[in-house]
């Protein structure tokens, strides 16, 4: 039998944070007598790999089994290379009825399965400029076989929980970089709560760990927090991760479209747009299902059309969150200083640093430490909240959305693609395009606030206050309305509303006269 004939090796996906249990269950998947043949692959960040000297260590009961090393750095970023490698041979030599793959504990599930994927080899191929030769051999061969996906295709996706540690992860602000070091993976990019959310949100099974260490009510609490933020997972529960092999080998649960939407945020807005498009519009209430709420989980999703004002928004929720805000024109605002002269430079730097003084000691001022956002997020109505997600209007941002994702005490806010009221419709499928000029509302098209909130017993109507709060008043609105009525310039109009109201967030795009002109100019032709 060739290998183009052959049935695609079934594969278990493996993650959690270090401590967390992995390598005890992989130690379990190895020794116990279950008669298949499995090869492990193991990805470790660190120089020793602990946890291949562990399973080297133990005496493997089935002697055919393989172990396979990876150390030159993320499975999620290096697939492509030695994995591939591995997987291809492995395939070929036809002599392992599964394969396990152990990845490392900052890496997010996601991004391993869409390796998988049939269009991810070709995609690589097609990347601008290039890359090394032999990754290139590899990637044509997979892409002649089909895809990854016919030599090794996901079975189960499953993700070990710290019982122990699960809500101190979920309360923290440390980066991973912070926790476990740089490793060159963008850890000062990412936090240790949402990565954790990414692997629990992404797993068909889940397993919490250490149980026997935390007290029946907590555990009992966390849960809920797991279940809410992924509503169809298998969930099992172990002390040194004694679960059932047969639920994590052989399971056939993994879907990629069903994992990449099983999030509970995806699932709350889904349950919460049924209840809301059908019976009587008017006396619709959005609302979780009633079985989730005897559990203590509840989520609503906040709707509005009226911006909010981006400073009241943003002093409500900075000493709340740690808040993250991504900009991605900075690397653009560089470029554009780099043109300027000599002595505009020096006299910016002089302004600069005595800026920078002013902010430091501002900042020192606005510091909050985590202690009290923590504190001040738990007297607030945001203090059930475990998980949230959408997009958001600001006041000062008539050209582009918010995006707004939080996990814990972390809140990431940046600017997202523009409104479909400003880029259109061309070139989007027509079902798809259907479902979005539904969302259209005169007198401002698809604009409007619309996020997820999901926790333990939030109090959904103090919560919905609260951020009612923040939108502009009739007399805001007023001015808002005049500014965007008299003005059809896109770049003006965002101009004149960022010098009407106070905005105390990053900015998203960056406004310069010869931007206005060109547009003007386009108008004109037009």
């Amino acid at each position: 039998m060739t290998m183009t004939q052959r049935q695609p090796i079934p594969v278990t996906i493996l993650s959690g944070f270090l401590g967390s249990g992995k390598t005890t269950l992989l130690e379990r998947i190895l020794t116990e007598n279950h008669g298949l043949k499995i090869a492990v692959i193991i990805n470790d960040m660190s120089q020793v790999n602990v946890d291949a000297a562990l399973v080297q260590q133990h005496k493997v009961s089935n002697q055919e089994e393989k172990l396979i090393q990876l150390q030159n750095g993320c499975i999620c970023c290096t697939l492509r290379g030695d994995l591939l490698e591995e997987l291809l041979g492995l395939s070929e030599q036809g002599a392992f009825d599964y394969i396990v793959i152990e990845s490392t504990g900052i890496a997010e599930p996601m991004q391993v399965a869409e390796t998988f994927s049939t269009d991810f080899s070709q995609a690589l191929l097609d990347t601008p400029g290039g890359i090394p030769e032999n990754e290139e051999l590899l990637l044509k061969r997979v892409v002649e076989l089909g895809g990854l996906e016919k030599v090794a295709k996901i079975d189960t996706c499953v993700t070990v929980v710290d019982a122990a540690n699960f809500i101190s992860n979920i309360e923290t602000t440390e980066f991973l970089a912070q926790r476990f070091g740089e490793s060159g993976q963008n850890e000062s990019e990412r936090t240790v709560t949402n990565l954790m959310v990414d692997q629990i949100e992404f797993a068909d099974v889940i397993i919490i760990n250490k149980v026997s260490r935390v007290k029946k009510n907590d555990l009992l609490k966390i849960g809920k927090m797991i279940s809410s933020l992924n509503p169809v997972a298998k969930i099992l529960r172990s002390d040194y991760c004694k679960v059932p092999i047969k639920e994590i080998i052989n399971t056939g649960l993994y879907d990629f479209e069903k994992a990449s939407s099983s999030a509970g945020w995806l699932q709350s807005i889904h349950e919460m747009t049924l209840r809301e498009g059908f019976g009587d519009k008017t006396k619709s209430v959005l609302t979780p299902k009633p079985e989730t709420e005897e559990y203590g989980v509840n989520s609503f999703v906040y709707n509005s059309r009226r911006p909010f004002h981006p400073e009241r928004l943003y002093y409500l929720l900075k000493d709340k969150f740690f808040i993250i805000e991504e900009t991605p024109t900075a690397e653009e605002e560089t470029d554009n200083e780099e043109g300027e002269q000599e002595d505009e430079e020096e006299t910016a730097n002089e302004k600069d640093e005595q800026g920078d003084e002013e902010e430091d000691q501002d900042g020192e001022e606005d510091e909050v430490s985590e202690e009290e956002l923590l504190k001040n997020k738990k007297s607030s109505p945001f203090g059930p909240l475990l998980r949230s997600k959408g997009f958001f209007w600001l006041a000062t941002r008539h050209i582009m959305r918010g995006e707004w994702s939080s996990a814990g005490l972390m809140l990431t806010l940046k600017g997202g693609i523009p409104w479909f009221d400003v880029s259109g419709l061309e070139g989007i499928p027509e079902d798809t395009a259907e479902i979005i000029r539904q969302e259209f509302e005169e007198p401002h098209g698809d604009r409007r606030n619309e996020i997820v909130f999901i926790g333990l017993g939030i109090d959904k109507e103090a919560l919905a206050k609260t951020l009612d709060s923040c939108l502009l008043t009739d007399k805001e609105y007023e001015k808002f309305m005049k500014i965007i009525s008299q003005e059809k310039n896109l770049l003006k109009v965002e101009r004149k509303l960022a010098n009407t109201f106070d905005d105390g967030f990053e900015d998203w795009i960056l406004i310069d006269d010869d931007d206005v002109e060109e547009e003007e100019e386009e108008e004109e032709e037009e």
